[in-house]
């Protein structure tokens, strides 16, 4: 116990100023797609902004991973969004609520050893079916309207695609929305706004169980939802939590750190907040910044905070055609470039097992049905050719 405190005190200290302003950097990286998620999920901006910062502050304390950014994500919205489009925002609530149950008892499950037997074709075509359902989702914002909302979506790209080539200290998403905002509101352009799409408000969330009439088929209901949630969540954090482990050389307790993720999401869930799980992207961000403490989560968590109070207002203003583009750039840095090795050396079965998961996640928008499935078709086939070599020997 005491050589558990110790490692989990000097995880907190050091290189303050540095993690300081790493944390300042990412919290700013991360604001446009946390107002970005927020409209694939079907929830206020705001809803958001404060569940970032919400996952932020409690896995500072009680995640296993240092430097590993959680926040709502594009795979966890895209499961959200079938329950704010259907359902209630209490069935949300009550969906994110199991959703950190089942997360806490996949941990003490260990089911981050099952997870490292998911196939690797299998994870590329999740992470290129999540590419391609957020791609998807963002095209409405940018096509159909007027020549002006074109003009700001070439603007929008030609700034992201571009700075990261003249500057990497500042965030080329941040810029765009910044830069565009503004124009967008001297010149009056025509445009569709976020305030068109939500209503921008800042309130402090209340704790308490969602109001539901919980019968039997709405406890169901959220069950079913609440499983693909942790599913999608719990598999999304253990492939990112292992990439930063490689990254930084160091281990992490995969189990631990969905404990403590189903913990948040559990608290989230009571204040009515939006779930969320691991960031591929604004983890690496946070690492090359120069964090390294939990002291820099922290304070990604308090600065997310300050914004939904001081930049509330503003939000409204921002251009959807902007996030759209933003969100777009995040999908495409979601295709696995390993596809391409797949076609070029020739690994047909690991490619049609790709197409699989790819193809019925497409279909059915279930990330957590292709993988599954992805995988239940990969060890089959494995098995068969198995048997079939067995019988050819005998």
């Amino acid at each position: 116990m005491h050589a558990w405190w110790n490692d989990y005190r000097a995880s907190w200290l050091g290189d303050y100023y540095q993690n300081v302003v790493a944390a300042l950097l990412v919290a700013l990286a991360m604001l446009p797609g946390a107002i970005a998620y927020s409209f694939i999920a079907g929830v206020s901006p705001t809803t958001s902004m404060i569940s970032t910062s919400m996952m932020m502050i409690y896995m500072s304390f009680i995640g296993a991973r240092t430097l590993l950014i959680s926040a709502p994500s594009s795979g966890v919205s895209l499961i959200v969004v079938m329950i704010t489009a259907s359902y209630s925002l209490e069935m949300l609530a009550a969906s994110i609520i199991v959703m950190g149950i089942v997360q806490v008892i996949f941990g003490y499950c260990r089911v981050s050893k099952a997870i490292k037997l998911i196939p690797v074709p299998v994870v590329i075509g999740f992470m290129n079916a999540l590419g391609y359902l957020l791609f998807v989702s963002q095209l409405k914002h940018i096509f159909g309207h007027n020549l002006t909302t074109y003009l700001f979506a070439a603007l929008s790209l030609l700034l992201i695609w571009f700075v990261p080539k003249w500057t990497t200290k500042i965030p080329a998403a941040l810029l765009a929305i910044v830069l565009l905002t503004l124009l967008a509101f001297l010149t009056h352009a025509d445009l569709q706004y976020v305030h068109d799409f939500a209503d921008i408000k800042v309130e402090i969330p209340s704790f308490g169980l969602p109001a539901l009439d919980w019968q039997a088929g709405t406890i169901i209901q959220a069950v079913l939802f609440g499983l693909m949630l942790a599913t999608v969540g719990t598999i999304q954090t253990s492939l990112i939590a292992q990439m930063m482990d490689d990254l930084t050389g160091t281990t992490s307790d995969k189990d631990k750190e969905t404990r403590g993720q189903g913990i948040a999401n559990f608290l989230i869930g009571m204040f009515g907040g939006l779930a969320g799980c691991a960031l591929v992207g604004q983890s690496k961000f946070m690492y090359f910044s120069g964090a390294t403490t939990r002291l820099a989560m922290l304070i990604v968590g308090v600065v997310m905070g300050l914004f939904v109070f001081v930049l509330g207002p503003i939000v409204g203003q921002i251009p959807m055609v902007v996030l759209a583009t933003v969100l777009i750039q995040v999908a495409l840095k979601a295709f696995d470039p390993k596809t391409k090795t797949l076609i070029a050396k020739r690994r047909y079965f690991d490619f049609a097992m790709m197409v699989i998961t790819f193809g019925l996640t497409i279909v059915t928008k279930n990330l957590a049905l292709g993988v599954l499935t992805g995988t239940a078709c990969y060890y089959l086939f494995k098995g068969a050719e198995k048997l079939w070599q067995h019988s050819q020997n005998s």
